[in-house]
């Protein structure tokens, strides 16, 4: 998905770019994470792998994007978690 195709906000059975930060126990930024799993639950089904992984947006932001494919974003409720 190309950062152009990017919509304000999400639409059922539409590829959807999240942006989010990443923080520690105290509340900063994490920088640089590496080996992360992400993962998506369907109208409260159980998780399971997303076909992209969360990317960090720049060097040492802190903040990261998660591209999510229009079959994952294809329910009424779509939660994510990012470990």
């Amino acid at each position: 998905m190309a950062s152009t195709d990017g919509k304000p906000f999400p639409i059922k059975n539409t590829a959807f770019r999240v942006t989010f930060p990443i923080l520690d126990a105290t509340g900063s930024l994490v920088t640089g994470a590496t080996g992360l799993d992400s993962e998506v639950s369907k109208d409260g089904g159980t998780f399971a792998d997303c076909t992209n992984e969360a990317t960090e947006i720049a060097t040492s932001s802190g903040i990261y994007y998660l591209d999510l494919s229009s079959t994952e974003m294809n329910a009424d409720t779509v939660a994510i978690i990012v470990k």
